[in-house]
């Protein structure tokens, strides 16, 4: 039997990566996890005889990815998009670990602003795969992948989305629902790939956890992608 999940109660108190139970932890600790944040601060501040001390390339690059998951969280604050991918998984306790992983959906309209902004903090576009923009923060030498609601599941998916904060900024997550159903069809397209296998297990553990459920997953893909059930299937045996 699984630990009884269990839901934090402060962004910051915990050492990142390393919950003792599965936990649906929001969407702001998730964020605080994915860079530095006031655990680490501290950590850093305390000086005792051989401590560990961060190289100056590697220190950087953390202090680099802090900066950018502000200036995002900024841009993103009040527009048409929500977080998907590893944060927003985290966010609903489908995965026990931290992640730093900055994915995306938004509205078809907004993809030229968000391709500037990117641009503007060293990002490079490195593909498209579909409907998604994959990118490379040079600075802080992280993928950030933007997906554009195109097609209907992800349409909707952008429409019902909830909110959330970061900072006291108004953000966005995709509901866990219609996050499971986009990593159905992830998974699909991966299957036999370690990417393939993470979609599985994310889609498992939102539905361990009490985030999501199959009847409701089951629902949205009988409305979106009805051909995706035997996958569905699959991934919950």
């Amino acid at each position: 039997m699984s630990a009884t999940p269990k839901r934090s109660s402060n962004p910051s108190a915990r050492s990142p990566g390393r919950p003792l139970h599965q936990m649906i932890v929001g969407l702001e600790e998730a964020l605080w996890e994915a860079g530095p944040n006031p655990v680490t601060d501290f950590a850093d501040a305390l000086e005792h005889e051989g401590r560990y001390d961060m190289p100056p390339d590697e220190k950087e690059r953390w202090e680099a990815l802090g900066r950018f998951r502000d200036a995002l969280t900024q841009f993103l604050a009040g527009r048409e998009a929500a977080f998907i991918g590893g944060v927003a998984v985290r966010s609903y306790g489908g995965r026990t670990t931290a992640t730093v992983d900055f994915d995306f959906l938004v509205a078809p309209a907004l993809l030229k602003e968000v391709t500037s902004f990117l641009e503007s903090e060293g990002g490079e576009l490195k593909g498209t795969v579909e409907s998604t923009y994959s990118f490379r923060v040079k600075p802080c030498a992280l993928n950030v992948d933007v997906r554009v609601a195109q097609s209907t599941l992800d349409q909707e998916a952008l429409k019902n989305a909830g909110p959330s904060r970061f900072k006291g900024r108004k953000l966005r997550i995709v509901s866990p629902d219609f996050l499971a159903a986009m990593k159905v069809k992830a998974y699909s397209e991966r299957k036999g790939q370690p990417e393939g296998d993470q979609d599985k297990k994310d889609v498992q553990g939102l539905v361990r956890v009490g985030s999501a459920s199959p009847e409701a997953i089951r629902e949205i893909l009988k409305r979106h992608r009805p051909d995706l059930a035997a996958e569905l299937d699959e991934i919950l045996k």
